[in-house]
């Protein structure tokens, strides 16, 4: 049994008829006639029988009409997915990350898409992980790049860099100024302001304030009245700046996360969202801006 018997079979049935049939699927009548009867020895027994009213399907037959058309509708799904594939990506591509992320990948993801798909759309979002993740779970947004996750059976993580976490305070902080603090030296800071979810970066962050945004983060902690922790692409423009000096926690770690809903479809141009994404964070890591762990 192969896909064009399927199909004579199908137009058969559907138009009640062999001559109809082979008329609308261009071919001999005879012809037509013999691939029907090789589908019945195959499948062993009738599929279609003579009545007053036209030729109409079996018991089996109706069975076989019922999948033969899924199957060929699948068919035909399949070529038209495949075609539109081929073609230059198109649509809207909806992402979300925390804001010190976003203030990372935003701008130069849109100066790479106008570029290369320029008939693509971006909305762009900023949230909280835990906020992106259950909107990547409702459908709101369709890609999110998010720090050090937790577990979730509806989502599919890609980790793009594992980042060195760093604490920051005010410029020339004397604490700070070794450059690197020892778990000890960590807890017995006198103030420390962190970000909501700050589990994320490991158990035992000492903390007096905490804050949804990584702004106010660093701005508290550039007035002196606290320590932040973030990972060094949060910060690394206002320490080169001499904003804020920093210092790093060798023992902390944050991952950023690529996270998409599990067993949701992929457009194309979603696929190249997560593709420039990757290749961005490459970038950054070149440039500087993104620092590994060792």
């Amino acid at each position: 049994m192969d896909l064009r018997q399927i199909r004579y079979f199908v137009a058969v049935a559907e138009r009640g008829g062999f001559s109809s049939a082979a008329s609308a699927l261009n071919i001999a009548q005879s012809a037509l006639s013999r691939h029907v009867k090789d589908l019945e020895d195959e499948l062993g027994g009738a599929l279609l029988e003579r009545t007053a009213r036209g030729v109409v399907p079996t018991e089996s037959g109706k069975l076989l009409l019922e999948r033969g058309r899924w199957l060929l509708g699948m068919l035909d799904d399949i070529k038209e997915e495949v075609r539109t594939d081929n073609r230059e990506p198109t649509g809207t591509v909806r992402l979300g990350a925390p804001a010190s992320l976003a203030e990372l990948f935003y701008a130069p993801l849109v100066k790479m898409f106008s570029e290369r798909f320029p008939r693509v759309r971006l909305e762009l979002s900023e949230g909280l992980t835990e906020v992106m993740s259950d909107r990547l779970i409702r459908g709101d947004i369709d890609l999110a790049i998010v720090t050090s996750p937790q577990p979730n059976k509806h989502l599919v993580y890609d980790t793009l860099v594992t980042e060195q976490v760093f604490v920051f305070g005010p410029p020339g902080d004397p604490l700070l100024a070794r450059g690197k603090l020892t778990r000890k030296e960590f807890g017995n800071l006198p103030r420390a302001v962190v970000p909501f979810g700050r589990h994320l970066f490991g158990p035992g962050v000492p903390s007096s304030v905490k804050v949804e945004s990584s702004t106010p983060l660093k701005q508290i902690a550039a007035m002196g009245l606290g320590y932040g922790t973030l990972p060094f692409s949060g910060i690394h423009h206002e320490v080169r700046e001499g904003k804020l000096s920093a210092a790093a926690l060798p023992w902390i770690r944050s991952d950023r996360v690529l996270a998409m809903a599990r067993g949701r479809h992929m457009t194309r141009a979603t696929r190249e969202a997560t593709g420039v994404l990757k290749e961005l964070c490459q970038d950054l890591i070149q440039a500087g801006k993104i620092l590994p762990t060792p």
